[in-house]
């Protein structure tokens, strides 16, 4: 359970990461469908955005738990990222940098690709 008051601010950041990360993996894939390429991606994308996915749920249930509500999230001007949330009765706007959200979204991805690399490295 979520006693300290940042624990739900985290679980709203990372509910809002994974959800853009899942998005984005899935439109590249389809993009990349366009294209003629010598070995389908697909299945490689399809992995990363089912995780992300996953993650993203995980983190919502977590934030759900915790008291939280997500209203609305929309990208304003480009570059600005807005969320409207209630916790425990009280409403809170949020303004996220769409570029640091972008690179966050990186980070977690580089994570992950090392995680599966080391647990399985590749034979042959």
């Amino acid at each position: 359970m979520m006693n300290h008051s940042g624990d739900w601010r985290n679980a709203l950041h990372e509910m809002i990461l994974y959800g853009m990360l899942f998005k984005a993996v899935a439109r590249d894939a389809d993009s990349l469908d366009l294209i003629e390429l010598k070995l389908s991606y697909r299945p490689i994308l399809d992995a990363v955005s089912q995780w992300a996915e996953r993650k993203h749920h995980e983190y919502r249930r977590q934030f759900t738990r915790s008291g939280g509500k997500l209203h609305s999230q929309k990208l304003v001007d480009g570059f600005r990222y807005d969320v409207l949330v209630t916790h425990r009765g009280y409403q809170y706007k949020d303004y996220y940098n769409i570029e640091i959200l972008k690179a966050e979204c990186q980070v977690r991805l580089e994570r992950f690709l090392q995680s599966i690399t080391t647990k399985n490295p590749p034979s042959g």
